[in-house]
Order: structure tokens, then C-alpha cells, then sequence
């Protein structure tokens, strides 16, 4: 389960690394590196450093390593005791409080095997199964028998291909460091390979192998982390409860206005409807005259001898029926009033026989205010 972790967080560091994504955030990095405050910068280079161990004629020389370049603390010679090394190893660590730093050995690229390789881009998920299936006919050794690694070059999309560069060790010799190393206190966490003084950002040691540097004040920052991320979510959720709360309130608020703004509204179409009656009943008493003026406008209008038996006063006219002595003579005293227009007889007058007077019947409109 471990190793296949690691092979996929290796995978997708590749493809970070080696894309264009990665290629932005490097660059990006970068330039935020260059703005910080110097000792910022030091201490984040601080921080990112290894310890570098080399094995070589009968020597092992140990260092440390920051941005990729190694500077040597002091040399052991393996002749001694590794028991006396151990302590004297120890007390070097502490003197540069590196005893909690990531400790790598460093290998020569002369004793490595470095091959550039063109491979179907459908393997790139599954690269370190596809290696070892592949290393005897890449490479003189087994898998079995080597210790590898790879970089991630770049991808060719037409051809649907990707470029590595496979790194191969010797198992045995490797071990036989790791061993030595371990005797004199010195457990690793990975190998790398350095090539005129730069080292290349490898780590040729299987996950399974690798040592866990666990440093105390790692330890007090990751609970500082986590307790101020349980804070963040504390707080966070205590906003969240007061927005809700908050939300709630003013949705209340709103119901409540928008009740009394439906009342508002109410009232204004009851007001609306009551103006538009009340303005309707303007309308049609100013455009007709009533009827008390219009009996009146009859009064003073016929004259002293006629007299009338019926009169039907409507919306549009009105309807006069009486006797007169003179009745050819009302039509046109009818149209010379204000108040009427088109006055006309209804049928033929007839002479009463009783009082001697013409029985008349007139129609005439009501006269619209300005038309007269």
C-alpha cells in the first residue's frame, strides 16, 4: 500500500513538476521568493536543508546541503570504531542542530546508471511496475537487483510518448553503505546522486527504506496547525450559525414588511376604486346637466301659454307633451335655450276641442356643456 502511495505521489510530482503547471508555480515562487525580506529567504533555504553523507576510500564525509549545493562539515575515517564515530557523529549533528534534518547519501554519477528513455504515454501512470518489467532489456541488471528512479522530462501529445530519465544503482553496494551508515547512528532518508558539486533532486531509496526524520518543533508546529485549524473551523462555524441567525431575522423582517406592504396596497387599490366612482359620477353630472336645472330650463323657457301633461326627462333628452296655444312657435323656442338642442315635433299637432289649444309632443337632445 506504501509503495504504491508513493509511486503515485511520485507520478503526479512529476507531472507537476515537469508541466506547464509546474513550470508556472516555480517561476511563480520564485519571484515571490526574490520580493521576501533576505532573512525570510535564508531561513526558508534553512529550513528545505539535508544532511549529505559520502562514502569513499575509507572516508565518510559529512555535510549539508541547501539549494542543491553541498558545503563539508568534516570528514570521519571508517578505520575507527563505528561505537566512537556514533558519538562523535552525535555531537556534530547538535553543535549545527542538524539532528533532526533529513540525512542523504550522496553518490558519485560515475557509479550510477543514467539513460534517457522514450516510452507510450499510457504507461506514465504505471511507470514503476513498467520499469522494473523493462529493466533487463534497458539495462544490464535485474530489478531485482538494482535500486532506480526516474524524471519526468516532458510529453510528446502527437505521438502519444513521454521522455524520462532513468536512474539505476547497484543494490548491494548501496546496502552495504546504508549499513555502515546505520552503525554509526546515521539512518537515511533517501540517495541522491551529486555531479560537479550539484546535487540532481533524486531519491533512489524504495519508500520502504527510507528513514523518517521526526523533528520535535515539526512536531509542536503541526499541533500549533491543527489547533489553529480547528479554531479557523470554530470560528467559521460560529459565522456561519450567526449569518443563519442573522438571515432568519431578516427574513422575519421582510415577511413582516411585505405583509403590511400588501395591506398598503390594498387600502390603495380600495382608495383607486373609490376616487375612479367618485370621479365617474363628476363625469356624468358634469357632462349632463340634472335634472332640477333641467325642469327649471323648461320652466322659464315655454311660454305662459302652454302648459305641459307629461314630461320624461332620460340620459340623452327629454320628452314634453302638453297643450299651447301657439305650439309651431315652441320648436324653436325649445332650440333657443342653452340647455336643449334639435328640438322636433313627434307626429302632427291636433287642436283640443274641449280648450281649443294644439296638443303637441316635442323630442329634444340634451345639449353637451360647450356645445351650445
Amino acid at each position: 500500500m506504501a509503495i504504491a502511495l508513493n509511486n503515485k505521489i511520485q507520478y503526479w510530482s512529476g507531472r507537476l513538476r515537469n508541466g506547464q503547471v509546474g513550470s508556472f508555480f516555480s517561476w511563480w515562487f520564485g519571484e515571490l521568493a526574490q520580493i521576501l525580506p533576505a532573512t525570510w529567504r535564508e531561513r526558508m533555504q534553512h529550513a528545505l536543508r539535508r544532511v549529505t553523507l559520502i562514502v569513499n576510500a575509507g572516508q565518510l564525509k559529512l555535510g549539508i546541503e541547501e539549494n542543491r549545493s553541498a558545503s563539508w562539515l568534516e570528514s570521519f575515517s571508517l578505520d575507527q570504531e563505528a561505537a566512537l564515530q556514533k558519538q562523535g557523529i552525535r555531537s556534530l549533528l547538535e553543535k549545527h542542530d542538524i539532528q533532526e534534518t533529513p540525512r542523504f547519501l550522496l553518490l558519485d554519477a560515475g557509479k550510477i546508471l543514467h539513460k534517457p528513455l522514450t516510452l507510450p504515454a499510457a504507461t506514465e501512470p504505471n511507470l514503476q511496475q513498467v520499469l522494473a518489467f523493462e529493466m533487463d532489456r534497458q539495462t544490464p541488471f535485474r530489478a531485482a537487483d538494482v535500486y532506480f528512479t526516474w524524471q519526468l522530462l516532458g510529453a510528446d501529445k502527437d505521438n502519444a510518448q513521454i521522455k524520462i530519465d532513468l536512474f539505476v544503482v547497484q543494490r548491494k553496494p548501496v546496502d552495504a553503505t546504508l549499513e555502515l551508515l546505520a552503525a554509526r547512528g546515521l539512518a537515511v532518508s533517501g540517495v541522491d546522486v551529486i555531479d560537479r558539486d550539484k546535487t540532481l533532486g533524486i531519491n533512489l531509496l524504495p519508500a520502504e527504506k527510507r528513514f523518517r526524520m521526526i523533528n520535535p518543533k515539526s512536531r509542536l508546529n503541526y499541533s500549533l496547525a491543527a489547533a489553529a485549524l480547528v479554531l479557523v473551523i470554530v470560528l467559521m462555524m460560529q459565522s456561519v450559525n450567526l449569518r443563519a441567525h442573522r438571515v432568519e431575522s431578516l427574513e422575519t423582517g421582510i415577511a413582516d414588511v411585505q405583509d403590511e406592504a400588501r395591506r398598503v396596497q390594498r387600502l390603495r387599490e380600495q382608495v383607486t376604486e373609490t376616487s375612479e366612482a367618485a370621479s365617474f359620477l363628476t363625469r356624468k353630472r358634469s357632462a349632463s346637466p340634472m335634472a332640477i336645472e333641467l325642469l327649471a330650463e323648461i320652466t322659464r323657457t315655454l311660454p305662459d301659454d302652454t302648459y305641459l301633461d307629461r314630461l320624461v326627462i332620460s340620459q340623452e333628452g327629454v320628452l314634453m307633451q302638453g297643450k299651447s296655444s301657439n305650439a309651431q312657435h315652441l320648436i324653436e323656442t325649445v332650440n333657443s335655450s342653452g340647455l336643449f338642442d334639435n328640438a322636433a315635433f313627434r307626429g302632427s299637432t291636433r287642436l283640443d276641442s274641449a280648450s281649443g289649444l294644439e296638443i303637441f309632443e316635442i323630442n329634444a337632445t340634451i345639449a353637451k356643456p360647450g356645445e351650445s
